[in-house]
């Protein structure tokens, strides 16, 4: 009885190569819109920590967001685009809501939808 290893056949490896190709180009297209996401939310975390938070100005609150998100490289969208901010009594509440749409390869697009609601109550915030 003859017994004989055999490898890999062309095609294996070829599939392989491919498929690990594919989730590279999957996270290289996804990676960094979370990445900007972290960050904003990290940010949001942090300001709603600041104890004088109830006394900003929704003005002043999103110049400092903005200048904040210029700081952090996230230059290619406004405070206006990515969240609603606004007041319930002396509350500040803002809702960040958000999708961003990049193109994968040929006619496929990846779509991820942010959803994240922050209060004074809340710095946390609560995601939908």
């Amino acid at each position: 009885m003859r017994s004989t290893q055999r490898g890999m056949s062309y095609w294996s490896v070829l599939f392989g190569i491919s498929f690990f190709a594919g989730l590279i180009k999957v996270a290289a297209t996804v990676g960094p819109i979370y990445l900007d996401f972290y960050t904003l939310d990290k940010m949001l975390q942090a300001k709603f920590r600041e104890p004088q938070i109830d006394k900003f100005e929704l003005k002043q609150f999103a110049r400092d967001l903005g200048s904040q998100m210029e700081m952090n490289n996230i230059r290619d969208r406004k405070v206006e685009d990515l969240m609603v901010l606004k007041r319930d009594g002396n509350k500040l509440l803002v809702e960040l809501d958000y999708e961003e749409r990049r193109k994968l390869m040929g006619n496929l697009d990846v779509i991820v939808h942010f959803k994240k609601d922050y209060s004074t109550e809340r710095p946390d915030g609560i995601s939908e």
